[in-house]
């Protein structure tokens, strides 16, 4: 074993601070204090207590939401209606020209986005297909999600006008994308 010299370097052997030395025995008495009372005594005792009034507050809530339901219905059956509606359809159109004719056209005849006039669909052809593609988007597409920044109807409004396109005849159309609907 060496010394305490090495290269002309010499190691002193000081105590630590006192003040840390304090600190590690408060720590040490204190430690097995707090385990027997969280542990053994349930001297604190608040987490059942807080999960018990967080889930007590959210029976509250979901009965208010049951008792006034949803302000807008985005059901399958629903949205059959809503996109048999001519007037609902035509309401869509704005939305339509604001959000979607950028990469739909402003006929749906397709620009980067897919044709939405022909048979064929990339994602269903169904309301609740593309009322899902409106509200989540498809990224890797390029698609964006509306749900943050169009409301329910907003979103039902632009997919029956959608599905008012299907068959329409623009001037120069993209070329069919996807599946043939049936």
């Amino acid at each position: 074993m060496q010394g305490h010299t090495y290269d002309g370097i010499r190691e002193y052997d000081n105590p630590m601070p006192g003040w840390w030395v304090g600190l590690f025995w408060a720590c040490v008495l204190f430690a097995p204090v707090y385990m027997l009372g969280i542990h053994v005594f349930d001297w604190i005792d608040t987490y059942e207590e807080d999960f018990a009034e967080a889930g007590q507050r959210l029976e509250e809530v979901r009965a208010v939401y049951a008792a006034t339901g949803p302000s807008f219905k985005t059901d399958e059956g629903a949205l059959r209606e809503y996109a048999d509606d001519p007037a609902f359809a035509a309401a869509g159109a704005a939305t339509f020209a604001s959000t979607c004719a950028t990469c739909h056209g402003t006929q749906g005849e397709g620009l980067v986005g897919p044709n939405l006039t022909d048979a064929y669909w990339v994602h269903g052809n169904t309301p609740s297909d593309i009322y899902r593609v409106i509200s989540e988007g498809v990224l890797d597409k390029g698609m964006p999600a509306w749900d943050a920044s169009l409301s329910e109807e907003e979103q039902a409004q632009a997919m029956a006008y959608v599905l008012s396109l299907q068959g329409t005849d623009p001037p120069n159309p993209k070329a069919p994308e996807g599946d043939l609907a049936l």
